[in-house]
């Protein structure tokens, strides 16, 4: 049997049962009504005793007229006798009983006593014996009459009797199987509502079990769960509920949630819980909560849903998630990761401007190479040319002509010897193998003596020198590696600037550097590449038919950054080239070399 057909079978019969108790009550009712109304005892009824009655006092009325007139009877007792037999005359022919006498066919005699009542009043008051005959004349058809009249009042009741009685015992079958029916239908529903309640009961220990399971998970849940009723009072708060906003349960059941706390005052909290409320389901993420418990604050996700009795809302669930840990690792991750992607960012630059120099390296050995060759063959074929002119020529050739050739010779032999060791220094830099020996160190003796070696090429008053307040700037530096930069620095300023044009060198001061500017006449400054000029190997376009492989500036940054100090292309006017030599000034140097000599070279 199907679960719809035993709940349709569940109701038609408790409700059959019902309809047959009452019908069966009912019919045992209307029963029970009719024998109660065939049970009472009408006047008509009761004929019987009212006509005997009317005998008996018709016949004590002729004895009194006899004891009368014996003397026996006074006048009083005989007033008596004769009021009680015109009250009995009267209840014979008045109302239901005067029907019932005409149904016995008495009420002649009844009629014909009434019309001699006169007569016979007079008579009984006279007391005589000779109306004694007359008396009896007027009451012995009376007499017969009312004889006659029990006698069918006797057997008509008795008639009616047993058929009252065999319908009252019909009637008393009908309400006894009616009995028997609402007893059986009161059976049916006793069985009924037994067994309706030990389902209930099961229905109500397994709720009971629901119920204590539901407690069971609400309280060991480690999410926070609150429901509210549609005033929005608290019905049920758990555990963690408890351990978020530092409120126990009983405090909280019944009280309304901003009594609560102020969490749920503010917009956003309030806006979620009025929506769920009206039957929406919401979710906030990463809410910030303060509890009053506790000083650092937390973030928690919330999800409301509607709590509903079939289609009707009765009250509203809040869910509540403590994520803090979450989110801490969330943003640990994420800085993790930002982290990560400028580490590989950075690295990515790294490997791009390492590959850049890589390239640029590889562009620069070749053109190295290309250079280095050209460079090394103009100085050998210059020896060579001379050694040949001089073989070809060797008879001939007058002692002045050989020390001519000689002189050119040489001069090309110690143009390859410093191309070489222009080489050699810039690869011992490279492998550290280059020592720094600091001191104090006159940097205006210094000038002065590498000016009076150029002078010798250039011609004098080309170069000029200009002292801070006239007085000799003293650096801390190593005097070899100070004499090589700023000897380079100056061969570079003759090299590239036009025949003629001045060159000044300027000493300043600034108390922890001191700094010498090269200028010279020069391309724009723009047609440069600033940082491609300290590179080792790189020549500019200006270069082209000078001697050099490019490495003179780059040794010259780099001894000086050996030293604490730089060498720097400085921003000047258009058609003006500045290199500066900056190193530490005396007063920033070592103070255990105070006592050392100043380094005074001859100019």
């Amino acid at each position: 049997m199907s679960r719809q057909a035993r709940a349709l079978l569940g109701v038609a019969l408790p409700v059959s049962a019902i309809v047959i108790f009452v019908a069966l009550l009912a019919f045992s009712l209307m029963r029970l009504s009719d024998l109660e109304r065939d049970m009472r005892i009408e006047a008509t009824q009761n004929m019987l005793w009212v006509i005997s009655r009317a005998h008996i006092s018709s016949l004590q009325l002729g004895e009194a007229v006899v004891g009368s007139v014996a003397g026996e009877v006074d006048h009083a007792q005989m007033e008596l006798r004769y009021n009680v037999f015109l009250s009995r005359l009267a209840l014979l022919d008045e109302g239901p009983q005067r029907r019932r006498m005409e149904a016995l066919g008495a009420t002649s005699a009844l009629d014909a006593l009434r019309g001699s009542l006169a007569d016979l009043g007079s008579l009984l008051m006279s007391a005589r014996p000779e109306v004694i005959p007359r008396i009896r004349a007027l009451l012995v058809p009376y007499n017969a009459a009312l004889t006659e009249a029990a006698n069918k009042a006797m057997v008509a009741e008795w008639d009616d009797l047993g058929a009252t009685l065999d319908t009252t015992r019909k009637q008393l079958w009908q309400i006894i199987i009616s009995m028997i029916g609402i007893s059986l239908a009161g059976t049916v529903l006793c069985v009924h509502f037994l067994l309706a309640i030990r389902d209930a009961r099961q229905r109500t220990r397994l709720l009971n079990k629901e119920k204590a399971f539901s407690e069971l998970l609400i309280g060991s849940s480690g999410e926070g769960i609150i429901a509210v009723d549609m005033d929005r009072r608290c019905t049920v708060w758990n555990e963690a509920a408890e351990r978020l906003f530092g409120v126990t349960a009983d405090v909280a059941t019944g009280a309304i949630l901003s009594e609560i706390s102020g969490f749920f005052e503010v917009g956003r909290i309030e806006q979620a819980i009025s929506d769920a409320l009206q039957g929406q389901a919401v979710a906030l993420l990463d809410q910030p909560f303060f509890p009053s418990h506790q000083s650092n604050p937390l973030y928690v996700d919330l999800r409301c849903f509607s709590l509903r009795d079939g289609g009707r809302i009765i009250g509203m669930i809040l869910l509540m998630s403590d994520v803090t840990e979450r989110r801490a690792a969330q943003r640990e991750i994420a800085n993790h990761r930002d982290h990560l992607e400028q580490l590989v960012q950075a690295r990515t630059q790294e490997l791009d401007a390492a590959l850049t120099r890589e390239r640029a390296t590889a562009d620069l050995y070749r053109n190295f190479g290309t250079m280095i060759s050209h460079q090394f063959r103009t100085p050998l074929a210059l020896v060579d040319s001379a050694l040949q002119r001089l073989m070809r020529r060797r008879d001939r050739l007058t002692p002045e002509e050989i020390l001519e050739r000689g002189e050119e010779a040489r001069s090309a032999v110690a143009r390859l010897v410093r191309l070489v060791e222009s080489t050699l220094d810039a690869a011992r830099l490279d492998a550290g193998q280059i020592e720094v020996r600091s001191q104090l160190c006159d940097l205006g003796d210094l000038v002065a003596e590498i000016c009076s070696r150029s002078t010798e090429n250039t011609g004098s008053g080309r170069i000029t020198v200009t002292l801070p307040d006239g007085a000799s700037p003293i650096a801390y530096c190593d005097p070899v590696h100070a004499e090589h930069i700023l000897t380079n620095l100056l061969s570079n300023a003759v090299k590239y600037s036009p025949a003629k044009t001045p060159i000044s060198i300027t000493l300043t001061d600034s108390g922890t550097q001191i700094e010498c500017v090269v200028a010279n006449t020069g391309p724009q400054e723009g047609s440069f590449e600033r940082e491609a000029l300290f590179e080792r190997y790189y020549r500019g376009s200006n270069t082209e038919g000078r001697p050099g492989i490019g490495v003179g500036l780059y040794m010259a940054r780099a001894l000086a950054r050996l030293q604490g100090g730089d060498v720097q292309l400085q921003n000047s006017e258009p058609g003006m080239v500045r290199m500066a030599m900056l190193l530490p000034s005396s007063a920033s140097g070592s103070g255990s070399v105070t006592a050392m000599a100043l380094r005074k070279e001859p100019a």
